[in-house]
């Protein structure tokens, strides 16, 4: 096991805690950022969201962002399987604020905790944040029916993706939080008199993260390391211990303290089960006949009683193919557009800069992007 999974109490789009998403990146060896919408996706400003995480990868950490899209209970079988298929190809994976309860509500139909507990064991980093973390533990508190709408103290089940870190137990973003003035609201905005209520229906500890604040749990190097601008509370019936920024913990340590799983749970993957590797290198050489043995091949593994995971992710992959197809566009408008490079060329050398502007404005507003270079013209489609 060599992936981690960073737990943001708050302020997961604020300069603090940049550094964290980049180690974070870096450790993966991720060039993406896999976003995955579902805590917001209820909300009428939900487009105006993703555009605000697309911006701050895309402005803090050179980052492209992908989006998991996953919005409703009622998404087709066809957008469920293409989101699990994005996650478990993904090797950064990026959720935050919105509703826990929501979240795990439809997360937990398709199996999402799985998938991610899976790429976490793979080498990826899980970054869950705010309403997100409430997602990651045995259980989740659904804060806004608690705080908003009064409903008596209870637990809803969690996705348990840090039972993969022998981590079974609650995670609960801002505990430190002081919103509330005059009345409590640390703890997740339940405070502390309603948490230990809670709290005292389970059997085990609890894992607190302060907001602008970050635990990054590293199954490569077996520590649970602190940083931001407050720290981690390990909450148990004995006692808490705080981890302050810049600080770190052996995660054996931290598992001992907590309890609620002891060693490592792994998720069991087949290992007969097969992966798509042989597939993608097929569709990257947009060779047919290789397409359809290395989905032959999965077929078979399914059959066999191995994990049905690896066959459906090639399907998305393939109905996704099947838009673009598998011949390159590049090859197919190649010869038209050397043609106008050609006749781009001729204008230049006769020093008729207007035409040769006018041809490669031509290019670029039809989408080919043309890049000149001391070794002669080239060119891509955008």
């Amino acid at each position: 096991m060599s992936g981690r999974i960073v737990v943001m109490g708050s302020g997961e789009l604020a300069p603090g805690l940049v550094a964290t998403h980049r180690a974070g990146l870096e450790a993966a060896r991720a060039d993406r950022v896999t976003l995955l919408d579902t805590p917001y996706g209820f909300q009428e400003n939900a487009e105006e969201l993703t555009g605000r995480i697309r911006e701050f990868f895309d402005t803090s950490l050179v980052t492209p962002t992908h989006v998991a899209s996953l919005r409703t209970a009622n998404a087709s079988p066809a957008e469920r399987a293409r989101a699990l298929a994005e996650v478990r190809r993904a090797r950064y994976v990026f959720a935050g604020p919105g509703s826990p309860t929501y979240a795990v509500g439809i997360w937990e139909q398709v199996g999402m905790g799985d998938a991610l507990g899976e790429v976490v064991v793979a080498g990826a980093t899980v970054t869950f944040a705010s309403a997100a973390a409430l997602t990651l533990g045995s259980h989740t508190l659904p804060v806004y029916e608690l705080y908003k709408v009064g409903q008596a103290p209870h637990w809803r089940d969690g996705l348990d993706v840090l039972s993969v870190a022998g981590l079974s137990v609650p995670v609960v973003p801002h505990w430190d939080n002081a919103e509330g003035g005059t009345h409590d609201t640390s703890h997740c905005y339940v405070g502390r008199r309603r948490f230990e209520a809670l709290m005292s229906g389970l059997p085990t500890g609890a894992l607190g993260v302060d907001e602008h604040t970050a635990a990054t749990i590293d199954l490569a190097d077996g520590t649970v390391s602190v940083t931001g601008r407050g720290s981690v509370t390990l909450w148990t019936r004995e006692g808490e211990e705080s981890i302050p920024a810049g600080g770190s913990r052996p995660l054996a340590e931290v598992r001992d303290a907590l309890g609620g799983g002891g060693a490592a749970s792994p998720p069991s993957v087949d290992p007969s089960s097969g992966d798509t590797a042989d597939f993608e290198t097929a569709i990257a050489a947009r060779d047919a006949d290789a397409v359809l043995a290395s989905l032959l091949a999965l077929e078979e593994t399914a059959a066999r009683g191995g994990s049905r995971a690896a066959l459906r992710d090639a399907l998305v992959r393939l109905a996704d193919v099947a838009e673009e197809g598998l011949v390159d566009p590049g090859d197919r408008v190649a010869g038209y557009v050397r043609l106008v490079l050609d006749a781009r060329d001729r204008a230049r050398d006769a020093r008729d800069f207007e035409l040769a502007d006018g041809l490669r404005d031509g290019l670029v507003a039809l989408g080919v992007e043309v890049r000149d270079t001391p070794d002669g013209t080239e060119w891509s489609l955008g």
